[in-house]
C-alpha cells in the first residue's frame, strides 16, 4: 500500500473516530443532565 493510500485510510478511521467521540460526548452529557436530576429529586424528598 502507498503512502498516499495509508493516508486516506488513517484520514477516514480519524473521521470516523471524531465521529464517535462525538456522539459518546452527547451520551456523557445526556447522562450527567439525567444524573442531575435524579440528585435534585432525591435531595428534596429527602428534606
Amino acid at each position: 500500500m502507498a503512502d498516499e493510500e495509508k493516508l486516506v485510510v488513517l484520514e477516514e478511521e480519524n473521521r470516523r473516530l471524531k465521529e464517535d467521540n462525538d456522539k459518546l460526548m452527547e451520551i456523557v452529557v445526556q447522562m450527567r443532565m439525567t444524573l442531575n436530576r435524579l440528585v435534585l429529586r432525591y435531595v428534596s424528598e429527602d428534606c
